[in-house]
């Protein structure tokens, strides 16, 4: 009996099983959920039907993950959340691959809301990317941005996150279509990214979570080197840490040390603080705003802005 020619026969699709472990990877990792927690409080507002809800957290929780698998290799993170990151276990290729499917996949997903839902992802997707470009690009060519640069950059990678979600929403509200939050999320994304780079230097947490000052190993410049650079003494000293870590990758941690004195010189540690307080009553007073104009009060948002406060350090 002749067997049958495989190459002229239908066969079924692949099973994308194997394209989903590094993203079901993180997925699995501790989170704290927060941009979940502030869907559900723009919905206390926005009323969105349970179905469509459902959707917009799964389309921003897939982004968000995804953003987060390539940042780590963008970066040349090793540790995600106190965990190796997903490159580490599945490789740089196989990774990729799996998080440009979950983009796809979000992109799905909004086609099933609406079209203006796609057009909302899109133009999001696209901030997130220009503003990772930046990021990138200064860090590669050891390029200091000024304060006003990183805060527009901020704006369009961690700032986009929550405005889409609000867009996204407001697209499928049945109540206060008009109400806008942007202004509010804009804030929130600033101290969001502010807070966390703080978090990278001061929170002995973050070191079991991400590694030991892992932000000077990736070569980011966070607003407390952009502050010290233009405001130390030792700038130069500064300025040459940086480029040796360009070109060995890492810094000891004695020279890590030389760089945490530095900032303590130029007190860009206390400088931040001072721009975290600001962000924090003007968080407080948009809150309050947009509460006055719905006439709800949002316990939910309250308590992510309570929680994302930083303690002052003791004196």
């Amino acid at each position: 009996m002749q067997t049958p020619n495989l190459w002229l026969q239908r066969h079924p699709a692949l099973s994308d099983e194997i394209v989903h472990e590094p993203c079901d990877y993180i997925k699995g990792l501790p989170s704290k959920k927060t941009l979940s927690f502030l869907i559900d409080g723009l919905n206390i507002w926005y009323n969105v039907p349970s179905p469509q809800i459902d959707t917009i957290k799964s389309i921003c929780e897939k982004l968000h993950r995804a953003s987060l698998i390539i940042d780590d290799i963008q970066d040349g993170s090793d540790l995600r959340r106190g965990n190796p990151a997903a490159h580490m276990i599945f490789g740089i290729p196989q990774t990729v691959n799996s998080a440009t499917h979950l983009i796809i996949k979000s992109f799905e997903e909004a086609a099933r809301l609406s079209p203006s839902a796609v057009t909302i992802l899109t133009r999001g997707c696209s901030n997130i990317h220009t503003g990772q470009g930046y990021d990138l690009h200064w860090t590669f060519h050891g390029e200091v941005p000024s304060e006003e640069e990183y805060i527009r950059m901020i704006d369009g990678k961690t700032g986009e996150f929550f405005p889409v979600a609000a867009r996204l929403m407001r697209d499928q509200a049945t109540h206060s279509r008009d109400l806008c939050v942007e202004d509010l999320l804009l804030v929130i994304g600033r101290f969001y990214q502010v807070r966390d780079d703080y978090m990278n230097l001061a929170s002995q947490d973050y070191t079991k979570s991400k590694g030991h000052l892992s932000d000077l190993d990736e070569g980011k410049y966070s607003l407390m080197l952009i502050h010290a650079l233009k405001n130390s003494t030792e700038g130069t000293k500064l300025k040459s840490l940086l480029a040796i870590r360009s070109r060995q990758g890492n810094l000891s941690a004695e020279q890590k040390g030389v760089i945490i004195r530095i900032l303590a010189q130029s007190k860009s540690m206390e400088y931040t603080l001072g721009i975290m307080e600001e962000l924090q009553k003007e968080m407080n007073k948009q809150l309050e705003r947009i509460e006055n104009q719905a006439g709800v009060k949002n316990g939910i948002l309250q308590a992510i802005l309570e929680k994302l406060r930083v303690a002052q350090p003791q004196k």
